[in-house]
């Protein structure tokens, strides 16, 4: 009898089974890749948002602690407020640090009045932005406004701010004119029902005050309006009553130095000659559009011979033309000395501080400055003069013309 061959195989129903199982298996496994997935990109969206939010408190802290009294004409020194919708806005005057944002556009200008500002999006949401313009600019060119977007979006920005005094509370914004807040509080969330990440920020230059005129940068000295003429430049002798200094005194002798003014930075240059100690040396510029140097090659010993001869000199200096310290500048580092005096009442280009630090590019050179006169106050040459003083060592003295003025010749 022939063998029967059995012929193995799956029925309908069972693959029908296996095809369930498998399609069930692969839903579960995709289920968990997408939610997987799905954790992975909301938690870089989160972490992103994280960073984005640290980076515009960053720009907070930065902007704040570098606010700066200066008078301009314009928009307010420091203005804060909440507008229609909740948001805050803040409008400042500051001298930036180095790496800030649109440092590659307006690198060369670290004063700027800046903008902390929310706008609306087209989807319904809004952006925090961040506008600045440099405040030493070329008064003949046209305002550059520098725009980033620090938070694409933002549900919450709220700034509050207090005062000085034992018993100042927090106030949702700031318009005195007399002065700054003592301290900053913001509040930011870039998502709804999150918690908003709060931080407080220190404003370094609340002690200025605008109402006495003393702009916050750098070392400020005789702002009090002292007799410059008769103390002259300020300098710094050794306690053992000799100095090897090399000092070099820059005059302005434009214009609009005709009469009192440049007598007084006259009178003011002669007294301070003839208390230098023994040993130490000098040079003088005066400038309008050039260099006027005086009839020497090099820098002269302090004794009274010296002094004397140079008086002279000095006292054919007549002021006429513009202003544009660059070539006498370039000549007095040139001289190697320790430490210059600038003197003007100008206003003029800020390629001046640009030149100061290039031939200062190591800041062995003290450099201080002066701005004469009530019309430098608050304007774009003081603060120019202000930051040259402060990148270099150097302080800034406000000089009063009028306090200064010589005595005037009794009549005969």
């Amino acid at each position: 009898m022939a063998h029967k061959q059995s012929k193995a195989g799956f029925t309908l129903p069972e693959v029908l089974v296996a095809v369930a199982i498998l399609a069930l298996v692969m839903t579960m496994v995709f289920g968990v890749f997408g939610s997987l997935l799905t954790a992975t990109r909301s938690g870089v969206e989160t972490a992103d948002s994280t960073q984005r939010e640290r980076i515009a408190l960053r720009a907070l802290a930065d902007a704040l602690a570098g606010t700066s009294w200066y008078r301009q004409h314009g928009p307010g020194q420091f203005v804060a407020g909440q507008g229609g919708e909740g948001f805050s806005h803040l409008e400042l005057v500051s001298r930036v640090p180095p790496g800030f944002w649109g440092s590659r556009t307006l690198n060369q200008s670290p004063l700027r009045r800046v903008r902390f500002i929310v706008e609306p999006i087209p989807d319904g949401g809004h952006q925090l932005v961040l506008q600045q313009e440099a405040l030493l600019s070329d008064t003949n060119s046209a305002t550059h406004i520098h725009r980033t977007v620090l938070l694409p979006q933002v549900t919450q920005f709220f700034i509050n701010f207090r005062p000085h005094g034992p018993n100042a509370t927090w106030q949702p914004g700031w318009d005195s004119t007399n002065a700054l807040p003592r301290l900053a509080r913001v509040n930011l969330a870039t998502h709804e029902n999150q918690t908003p990440r709060a931080k407080e920020i220190a404003v370094y230059a609340n002690a200025a005050s605008h109402a006495s005129g003393v702009p916050g940068i750098g070392a400020t000295t005789n702002v009090a309006g002292v007799v410059f003429g008769e103390d002259g430049f300020d300098i710094d002798n050794d306690d053992d009553g000799s100095s090897d200094g090399r000092y070099i005194f820059l005059i302005d002798k434009s214009g609009s130095m005709r009469g009192e003014r440049l007598a007084v930075a006259k009178k003011a240059l002669m007294n301070t000659l003839q208390q230098m100690e023994e040993g130490s040396k000098f040079y003088i510029y005066f400038f309008n559009r050039d260099a006027d140097a005086m009839p020497s090659s090099a820098m002269l010993d302090s004794t009274p011979d010296n002094i004397n001869r140079m008086a002279d000199w000095l006292e054919t200096r007549d002021a006429q033309g513009g202003t544009d310290p660059i070539p006498a500048l370039s000549g007095a580092f040139g001289h190697e000395p320790t430490e210059i005096w600038l003197l003007t009442d100008g206003q003029f280009h800020p390629r001046v501080m640009e030149t100061v630090n290039k031939l200062n590019s190591g800041k062995e050179i003290k450099v201080n400055t002066l701005g004469l006169g009530d019309e430098i106050r608050g304007r774009r040459g003081e603060a120019l003069l202000m930051i040259i003083a402060k990148e270099n060592g150097g302080s800034y003295t406000y000089v009063n013309p009028e306090a200064s003025a010589p005595a005037p010749a009794p009549q005969k």
